[in-house]
């Protein structure tokens, strides 16, 4: 009788692999060969595919295997645990005595950034957590990691993203809220209150799905109005129209 839900994970050695635990996986050319429970979260295991050649990404010279190391990362939460992915990477051996290159590992930057300790999952899940209110130091508790780590992760994403201004080109209402940020001293935290401004445009069904757009220090007028003065300085049209601040009108 064949089983429906059997786990090849303990075949691995034979080449095998779950489908049903790399689709849990979610990223595409990766395996789950281990998945266990320690210190209060999940740790998965996880490698990619047998490569064909592989090349020196400097001198092209066909590279000599090199074994694999173990990268840790902190991913999403699942199923309400904490979760560490253990990425065992390929690592291959320049053998032309020219090359500065040495030793080289395989890199994926759909799982993960060189050097990050975090997945490129977790990172867009904390930032997409921020959007909605939540605190840096809750969001670090419940990855199980330490809130410089995560903050070093999420921060050049952020900025990267405060530089894009093509996130105003469809906006047409715009709406303005305070909020308080933490209840931390200043000194230990940064600004306390800080106002949002967001998204209200309707889509064609006359719904509106609010979507945050910027965060600033303070919660004065003056804050708000420095705020818009950027924003036309940058070339964006606004409008106010019966108290309602738009975007992108004559």
């Amino acid at each position: 009788m064949c089983q429906h839900t059997h786990c090849a994970l303990s075949d691995t050695v034979f080449g095998e692999y779950c489908r049903h635990c790399d689709l849990m996986f979610g990223v595409d050319g990766f395996h789950v060969i281990g998945v266990d429970r320690q210190a209060g979260q999940l740790v998965v295991q996880v490698e990619t595919c047998q490569p064909g050649l592989v090349g020196c990404p400097a001198c092209g010279v066909l590279a000599h295997s090199h074994g694999r190391r173990v990268h840790k990362l902190v991913d999403a939460p699942c199923f309400g645990w904490p979760v560490q992915v253990q990425w065992r990477k390929r690592t291959w051996r320049c053998v032309e005595p020219a090359c500065g290159v040495g030793v080289f590992t395989e890199q994926n930057e759909q799982l993960a950034k060189p050097r990050s300790l975090l997945t490129t999952r977790a990172i867009w899940w904390a930032i997409s957590a921020l959007g909605e209110s939540a605190s840096v130091e809750g969001l670090r508790r419940r990855l199980g990691c330490s809130w410089r780590t995560l903050w070093l992760a999420v921060k050049p994403v952020l900025q990267t993203m405060d530089a894009d201004q093509a996130r105003f080109n469809q906006v047409s209402i715009l709406g303005v809220d305070e909020h308080i940020w933490h209840h931390k001293m200043p000194y230990e935290r940064g600004p306390r209150e800080v106002t949002g401004m967001v998204d209200l445009t309707r889509d064609k069904h006359g719904d509106t799905k609010a979507r945050l757009l910027d965060l600033v220090p303070g919660r004065r007028g003056s804050v708000y109005a420095h705020w818009l003065r950027a924003r036309t300085e940058r070339g964006c049209q606004l409008v106010c129209v019966r108290g309602v601040v738009q975007f992108g009108k004559e």
